[in-house]
């Protein structure tokens, strides 16, 4: 019986393809690198310049665990763009809002978590990263009502679109079907 319980703490995974391992290794490098740098050309391109918000950083740390998500397992229901794009959206924005409400610090996290996972599952978009995308924009978020809008849509709503974007392409380049169809 100890030795099924240690078990279960092992790997649950097969062991991977080398060569799907690399795939999506560079498509999740690939398709972040097309991301910062589109968001860096749009941020100028919309004068974002001047306002000092290119200083924080326009692809957020979760955006990593999305294009994990995109590039490796595309089929998975928790990849699909409707969860990457709105499960970002959804918490960022959730995340704001509680900003809003002057709560301690760690009151305001422990809410933006609570918020962005009962909305994302409401939503019919449950995505593992909205979770951290909801701490992020609660430890980086602008100040200011007006530039922390912007810099939802243009780091979290635009940022997960374009990673989307990009991986709808490089799947179809490998001949890989994403979106799921099924």
């Amino acid at each position: 019986m100890a030795r099924l319980t240690l078990r279960a703490f092992g790997p649950a995974q097969p062991q991977p393809n080398p060569a799907q391992t690399l795939r999506a290794a560079f498509g999740a490098m690939t398709g972040l690198l097309f991301t910062q740098i589109a968001l860096w050309g749009l941020g100028h391109l919309v004068g974002l310049g001047d306002l000092g918000l290119l200083a924080h950083p326009l692809v957020m740390a979760p955006l990593g665990a999305s294009a994990v998500l995109i590039y490796a397992v595309p089929s998975s229901p928790l990849a699909q763009p409707w969860s990457v794009v709105m499960g970002n959206t959804l918490a960022a924005l959730l995340a704001l809002f509680a900003l809003r409400l002057g709560l301690p610090p760690v009151a305001t996290l422990g809410l933006a978590a609570l918020a962005s996972l009962g909305v994302m599952a409401w939503a019919r978009c449950l995505h593992p990263p909205g979770g951290a995308v909801a701490l992020a924009t609660v430890l980086a978020a602008p100040t200011g009502l007006q530039a922390s809008l912007i810099w939802l849509l243009l780091t979290v709503f635009a940022g997960s679109s374009l990673l989307v974007g990009f991986g709808v392409g490089f799947h179809r380049v490998f001949g890989r079907p994403y979106p799921d169809q099924t």
